[in-house]
């Protein structure tokens, strides 16, 4: 079925940079809609009804492309346009649209770390909040000694994940399911006990270990949390 949603794009593929098992649906998807396809890769040529296809962010040309400020699109996001008759994106490279609509709340992460994130949001249609917000769609953290943890926790009820999540929707071109890739409750933890038998030790290392933190067999500067005998708490704030 021919439409024009594409109508005035012109659309730059190059058998380089898109992979052959997929060039003749795109090629024939691109013409469908009314888009004016060259087949070549042109630097030159980054205005803004010119679009470069590009197999994904790791092809050695991405770089170039998007220093010289041309619009990139991933051959998911050409043929999710197309299926949907709408126009094609511009703001700068969109691999897929299986975050559209969505925003993102991260945190507890370093700045490097946030920039890849907002990188792979973005690029998926998505958009990346910095202030928590109740219609935020999602909530990554590094763990739960994230600044706002408590508040996703307290606050809203939207899916609380680890970043693995987004690595898959990255790499499935699909929101995926997030119950494998929940927080769980002591991740970032590292607990230590002292004053408690042996066996009741090893329940504790046991059950610490399952909910995603870690085990410290003597107290050090790097544990979080110090797990003790009642009687040795007041002991010790008798002294």
């Amino acid at each position: 079925m021919k439409t024009n949603a594409f109508r005035g794009s012109n659309v730059f593929m190059s058998r380089k940079l898109v992979p052959p098992e997929v060039f003749d649906k795109l090629l024939g998807a691109l013409k469908d809609n009314g888009a004016e396809v060259f087949l070549c890769c042109d630097p030159s040529r980054n205005g803004q009804n010119d679009f470069h296809v590009i197999s994904s962010i790791d092809h050695e040309k991405f770089e170039d492309l998007r220093a010289k400020g041309c619009n990139l699109l991933g051959p998911q996001c050409v043929l999710t346009c197309a299926k949907e008759n709408r126009a094609l994106p511009k703001q700068g490279f969109t691999c897929c649209l299986a975050m559209d609509g969505l925003k993102v709340l991260a945190s507890g992460f370093e700045t490097d770390e946030k920039v890849k994130i907002q990188k792979l949001v973005t690029a998926m249609g998505g958009m990346l909040q910095s202030k928590a917000s109740l219609d935020v769609s999602f909530v990554i953290v590094k763990n739960v000694l994230a600044a706002k943890y408590k508040w996703a926790l307290n606050n809203s009820r939207k899916p609380i994940v680890t970043i693995q999540w987004l690595y898959q929707c990255w790499s499935e071109h699909r929101v995926v399911p997030q119950d494998s890739y929940r927080v769980l409750p002591f991740s970032g933890l590292t607990i230590c006990v002292t004053k408690i038998p042996a066996d009741e030790r090893k329940e504790v290392e046991k059950l610490v270990s399952q909910n995603g933190g870690k085990y410290s067999p003597e107290l050090t500067k790097k544990c979080t949390h110090l797990i003790c005998d009642i009687s040795f708490m007041l002991s010790f704030s008798r002294t």
